[in-house]
């Protein structure tokens, strides 16, 4: 589905729940990140990370942030944080395609509140008109006309543009199959 549609979708469950969302973005080569988070009133701008290069996945998050520099020290979901944090990875979109939003619980023990929050935008994601299910994979999706690309963040590995790589990797693997 659409980011928009996505971030629309489980903002109440983010309010009802105390869970902020956050995007993690490379800044330069040697993998320094930044993190931005999600503040209702601007989400055109959240939406944006997702057409810029260097953007890597977002998270949603109840642990008790003071100040989004702790993200850094406490590094991206080891050790407790972890335990509060949903990792999702994809999100991308062109003319041409879509890429598959991706969701994992980081902890195989995971905090009760983050949890329900996942266990309620499940529920919230799954009421939306339109959304059907893959008769052969486990997964959601809106129909349209574009081609679903899988989230892989190895891909953003490549030089390449990340929609190509996906496509060339599609084409031979039908190819081969």
């Amino acid at each position: 589905m659409p980011v928009m549609d996505f971030l629309t979708a489980s903002h109440d469950a983010m309010l009802s729940h105390g869970v902020n969302l956050y995007a993690e973005i490379f800044v330069n080569a040697q993998g320094e990140r930044l993190y931005s988070s999600f503040e209702s009133q601007k989400i055109d701008l959240f939406a944006s990370y997702f057409n810029n290069t260097a953007y890597n996945s977002f998270f949603f998050s109840c642990y008790p942030i003071q100040d989004i520099t702790q993200i850094k020290e406490f590094g991206y979901f080891y050790d407790t944080p972890g335990s509060y944090s949903i990792e999702v990875n994809g999100g991308r979109e062109t003319d041409k395609s879509r890429e598959l939003l991706q969701m994992r619980m980081i902890s195989k023990n995971p905090d009760k509140q983050i949890q329900s929050f996942y266990r309620t935008l499940q529920r919230n994601l799954k009421k939306i008109s339109g959304l059907q299910k893959h008769t052969q994979k486990n997964y959601f999706y809106l129909p349209s006309p574009k081609i679903i690309i899988p989230a892989n963040p190895h891909s953003k590995n490549t030089r390449d543009n990340w929609e190509d790589f996906n496509l060339s990797k599609i084409e031979r693997d039908t190819v081969q199959g």
